[in-house]
């Protein structure tokens, strides 16, 4: 036999010894050799395409484990506010899109960071300086609020008597019941119905724009909890299989679907069973359910073990009853799903491992890898509990920082300046034996650089940052930590590790070759 490639150079394997190779050989998409350049020179042959890497390193493909891909949508077809940090600077932008646009009714977009504004935070009487007429509906940067103008407020039906839904908040003007514009959580639900749908193709445009851009980042396989309702939510599905249909869809998708608290739990699973009969392919598979238990700190949805710092008497709430929830992971693990849940805050996460407990129990302690993603307020008590489950934890490292606007603006003076010092484990989910993923949560992150997550891990600083100071040193990771956490424990997430994940006989060849030795060099230049 004789190799379709053979690449030379520096190579972390990341397999179990974290051995460094000097050649990989390949044949029909396989690695068949690892090892010295000796050991594959054997396999060269005259049709053998050969790859000298003499500097740099030669990684796994890298993963991403909890992405919106299909959400991509929000940012091509609408306003961006990622990168601006000021009012003034949204304005301008909204505004601009806004006359670039004359035809459009109703102007989306999204990437506004709540703590850029003052109290009562954003209002609809700023976005109707701008637009009187046209509805205008702008998601925060983490998905979990928007803003919104009278125009859409009215036809979304929402006034001065509108209650709060479950799970969600109507922001009003202090002492009135007047809307400011500001919704949370399920209270943009309404809007919802105002925007535009997107198509079919729509959908398959956005996702063929975020693989661009994660396989020019290094990312071969990613993971979506898929967020939606509906018709909405079956074309993001259809998007996937059909691409894969057509041969376009390059990078390894796997995905889970969102249940929402007001859903019949039966209802779902049998619905996730006829699409994952009907849609699930090699590239594509459906393979988990994706819980919400809370929403975020920022918008005082989180929900926490001890009061929010500025709201005595308040610390969120579950979007279940512990009895509700536990049922849910139950019935999804008795027919073979991961459970991927977000949970934001330390009370949260004592709900959903509740959850995981009883599910494992119920179903004879199986293996299941169950995930919990996010993680930013969990102490080691919840990390001793996740260790023994064997849950696996999904944590974000590109916000593992003290943003200016985030960590000084909102985490300190909403969860109190100990917590926030605290915020986001890390080293300390490996250290106690827990396989730990890592993810943008893309779009909140954009453009999520897998190599620029490395470098938060063991920096815990925005890259180039000089002057900050790190968030919670002792929980940076080792380069070595962090190149697993991208590679075969993200493959482990997702039930790939027999094919992705590192590179050793018999697995997938996807590789990923960097222009520097990030094993080498200094960790702040990583």
């Amino acid at each position: 036999m004789k190799a379709d490639l053979i690449v030379y150079g520096k190579i972390a394997t990341v397999d179990r010894e974290n051995r460094i190779a000097g050649a990989f050989a390949v044949k029909d998409g396989k690695i068949v050799a690892c090892g010295t350049r000796e050991s594959c020179s054997g396999l060269l042959g005259p049709e053998t395409t050969v790859v000298e890497q003499k500097r740099g390193l030669i990684l796994p493909g890298m993963t991403e484990g909890h992405a919106h891909a299909s959400s991509t949508g929000e940012l091509i077809f609408g306003v961006s506010l990622y990168g601006m940090t000021t009012v003034e600077e949204y304005l301008r932008a909204i505004g601009k899109y806004i006359g670039a646009h004359p035809k459009k009714d109703v102007i989306t977009g999204k990437g506004f960071l709540n703590g850029a504004f003052s109290a009562p935070g954003p209002t609809a009487d700023l976005l109707d300086r701008i637009s009187g007429e046209k509805a205008v509906v702008i998601q925060d940067f983490n998905g979990h609020t928007c803003w919104a103008n009278s125009a859409a407020l009215f036809r979304a039906g929402i006034g001065e008597k509108t209650q709060d839904p479950k799970n969600g908040i109507i922001v009003q003007y202090p002492g009135t019941s007047r809307p400011t514009g500001w919704l949370k959580e399920t209270a943009m639900d309404a809007v919802d119905a105002v925007l535009p749908p997107y198509s079919l193709e729509d959908y398959k445009e956005a996702l063929l724009y975020y693989q661009k851009m994660q396989l020019e980042n290094g990312v071969t396989v990613s993971f979506e909890p898929v967020f939606s309702r509906g018709e909405d939510n079956a074309l993001r599905f259809r998007a996937y299989h059909e691409l894969e249909e057509e041969g376009r869809l390059l990078l390894t998708m796997r995905a889970a679907y969102t249940i929402y608290p007001d859903d019949d739990p039966d209802e779902v699973l049998d619905t996730m069973d006829r699409m994952k009969n009907s849609l699930n392919g090699e590239k594509f598979q459906m393979i988990a359910l994706k819980i919400f238990v809370d929403g975020v700190a920022e918008g005082h949805t989180a929900f926490l073990r001890e009061d929010y710092a500025d709201t005595p008497g308040y610390r969120g709430h579950s979007m279940y009853p512990q009895e509700k929830l536990d049922l849910i992971v139950e019935k999804a693990m008795k027919r073979g799903y991961l459970v991927h849940t977000h949970a934001i805050g330390d009370a949260a996460a004592d709900c959903i491992l509740e959850a995981y407990e009883k599910g494992q129990k119920a179903c004879g302690g199986a293996e299941t890898r169950n995930a919990v993603t996010h993680l930013q307020i969990f102490h080691e008590d919840q990390i001793a509990r996740m260790a023994r489950l064997h849950v696996v934890a999904v944590p974000n490292p590109y916000w593992h920082w003290k943003d200016p606007v985030l960590f000084y603006k909102c985490e300190i003076p909403y969860l109190g300046r100990s917590r926030a010092e605290k915020e986001y484990p890390m080293k300390s989910l490996l250290d106690a034996g827990i396989v730990t993923a890592q993810a943008s949560d893309y779009p909140v992150t954009v453009p999520p650089r897998a190599i620029n997550s490395l470098h938060f891990m063991v920096n815990r600083k925005k890259p180039g940052d000089k002057e900050t100071e790190a968030l919670g040193p002792e929980e940076c990771v080792s380069v070595e930590e962090g190149l697993r956490v991208l590679t075969w424990n993200g493959a482990y997430e997702n039930r790939l590790e027999s094919k992705k994940g590192s590179i050793e006989v018999g697995k997938d060849a996807d590789f990923v070759v960097l222009d520097r030795d990030v094993l080498t060099e200094r960790k702040e230049d990583v």
